[in-house]
């Protein structure tokens, strides 16, 4: 059973050089997965990539802890935008009919990483959507890139769909200090990596600083007027159908009909409910940070 976090852990803990040496496309930027594109049905090692500490860039602040959460469509109902072509349009067909599994996207595996405290969450029928991890401070003055490892699942695409690839967007909230809630944190204390579903279609849209998506959009100031670092900028993980053993059913006219891209982001009921930090897995116990 893994150990929780505390305050006193994580205002306390040492400053800390990370010796990793992380090759992906977030290495040396923000926190993206190690790897980020994954062929359909298949089970990947991955990694979360913290690129950097909380801004200013010039005195980066250590990394404390990280945050994740993947769409869930058992117990939420995702966002699911379609580009045919002409990019994202809003969709309400379910995401039964696009992909399996519907939850446990990214599972953390515990192998005495990074981070010496961590926990899962789940949704109430014990469905895994993510993790967080945390209680050791990383310098990352010099963007020396910090790595949580999990394993992203095996996803299939539906048969009967035209789909060609299905993307998630993740949210993650990376913390150099555990004292300020997300409705005070600036990018000094927490770095948002929100996905935020602006595209045609999607109820309440235009998200922006006058209208949220979540309570976890990320902004660079206390007052909510700017948007953060990590504004609109989530990790994602693309599944790519296997048009030798999955094809295409006849008649798919999207994207000159090479079939269509799914993009699935967590709703924001999700993120409401699991983005806050809690020492047991059902967002239960001692809440450590909301």
């Amino acid at each position: 059973m893994s150990k929780p976090i505390t305050f006193k852990k994580l205002v306390a803990s040492s400053l800390t050089t990370a010796a990793m040496v992380v090759v992906s496309q977030g290495a040396f930027a923000h926190t993206r997965f190690e790897t980020s594109s994954v062929a359909e049905a298949t089970k990947v090692h991955n990694a979360v990539n913290i690129g950097h500490g909380c801004p200013p860039s010039t005195a980066r602040k250590a990394t404390i802890g990280t945050n994740v959460i993947f769409p869930n469509a058992v117990s939420y109902t995702p966002v699911i935008g379609v580009d045919s072509g002409a990019g994202k349009v809003y969709s309400t067909t379910a995401a039964t009919d696009f992909y399996a599994p519907l939850a446990g996207i990214g599972v953390m595996i515990r192998n005495g990483g990074a981070f010496p405290e961590y926990q899962y969450k789940a949704d109430p029928l014990n469905n895994i959507d993510g993790f967080w991890a945390g209680g050791k401070a990383y310098d990352q003055t010099i963007s020396t890139p910090v790595q949580v490892d999990f394993a992203s699942a095996a996803v299939t695409i539906k048969p009967a769909s035209c789909a060609r690839t299905v993307t998630f967007y993740a949210a993650i909230s990376d913390h150099c200090s555990i004292d300020a809630p997300s409705t005070v944190a600036t990018d000094e204390e927490v770095l948002y990596w929100s996905p935020i579903p602006n595209f045609a279609g999607v109820p309440g849209q235009p998200f922006n600083v006058a209208a949220k998506y979540s309570n976890f959009d990320g902004y660079q100031d206390a007052a909510h007027t700017i948007k953060g670092d990590g504004w609109g900028s989530p990790a994602t993980l693309k599944v790519t159908r296997n048009l030798t053993t999955n094809p295409l059913p006849s008649g798919c006219t999207g994207n000159a009909g090479a079939g269509d891209d799914i993009h699935v982001y967590p709703s924001a009921e999700q993120i409401n409910v699991e983005m806050p930090i809690w020492s047991g897995t059902h967002q239960n116990g001692t809440n450590y940070w909301h």
